[in-house]
């Protein structure tokens, strides 16, 4: 009796050390298994997190690579061909995130990225400085040109005034200028008048100055007598009764022919009124040109 129940015994102690042997063998890997997934969530997460500060190192790439092109305006077009290979680099590293994990290649990808920027930024800056210098250097130029201009002006204004001084102090002046109306009694005695009715001549007299800047010799005077209806008292309208005065044909009543020396002198010309032609009453305006493009003398006269 006693010895039937020893031999049962044996095989059930055996299974329940087998099975717990079992249980630890499944506890043991159960806890593994806990472990590993635990260590997989890790790495996914790791990886998760290295992807997005990849990502968020090509934004900020990209990011400070507009607002360079942005601040430094048409420089940044000189190195478009840098531009567009910053973007395509940009543009795979993003795509390989996506798509494609593999941390070293990224990493490089990441890397050459950076160093492309850098280059762009060292060519940026070096661009910018020449231009500065070339600005600086443009500015320089245009101040200097600008100052000489304004010295130009003023030598130019300085020989304007000396030409004008010149031309001043060699111009004839005349003083003394009269005019008034002339009859002549007995056909010899000359009596002055200021009637119309009974005038015969105009007679105008004045006196040149002493120039001796002026060169000596002939020297032609113009009269031009309007009447008191403005209209110019002239022998003829062709060519031959006018002279150029500032561009401008002038008709003349009479031309004065004068043999100067540089010395004063006293001239004295007429106006000799036609036969068939009547003096109106009102006041008639003399003027008095040289050959020289100069109106030197002014006066007028009435006639009732």
């Amino acid at each position: 009796m006693n010895t039937e129940r020893t031999s049962s015994t044996k095989p059930k102690g055996w299974l329940y050390a087998t099975l717990g042997v079992l249980a630890l063998i499944i506890i043991g890997l159960s806890c593994w298994l806990i472990s590993l997934k635990g260590n997989l969530n890790t790495l996914e997460k790791e990886k998760e997190q290295q992807r997005a500060d990849f990502q968020a190192e090509v934004d900020s790439l990209v990011r400070v690579h507009n607002e360079l092109k942005a601040n430094y305006g048409e420089l940044s077009s000189q190195l478009a061909e840098k531009d567009s290979i910053i973007l395509a680099n940009a543009e795979e590293i993003t795509r390989l995130l996506e798509t494609q994990w593999d941390y070293d290649r990224v990493k490089r990808k990441v890397n050459d990225l950076q160093a492309i920027s850098q280059r762009y930024i060292r060519q940026l800056d070096s661009l910018y400085v020449v231009n500065e210098q070339l600005v600086a250097e443009n500015e320089r130029i245009r101040e200097e040109v600008q100052e000489e201009r304004k010295q130009n002006r003023a030598l130019q204004r300085q020989k304007d005034e000396l030409t004008s001084k010149v031309n001043l102090a060699s111009t004839l002046r005349i003083y003394n200028l009269t005019a008034d109306a002339v009859r002549f009694k007995g056909g010899s005695t000359e009596t002055e008048t200021d009637k119309a009715g009974r005038t015969e001549r105009v007679r105008v007299m004045f006196t040149i100055g002493q120039n001796d800047l002026v060169d000596p010799g002939t020297k032609t005077f113009y009269l031009r007598i309007a009447d008191p209806s403005k209209h110019i008292i002239s022998k003829g309208m062709g060519d031959e009764y006018a002279f150029m005065y500032q561009g401008e044909m002038l008709q003349y009543t009479e031309k004065i022919t004068v043999n100067y020396d540089n010395r004063e002198k006293d001239v004295r010309a007429y106006y000799i009124k036609p036969s068939d032609r009547e003096m109106q009453p009102g006041y008639y305006f003399v003027d008095v040109y040289d050959n020289n493009n100069n109106l030197v003398g002014q006066t007028s006269f009435n006639l009732r």
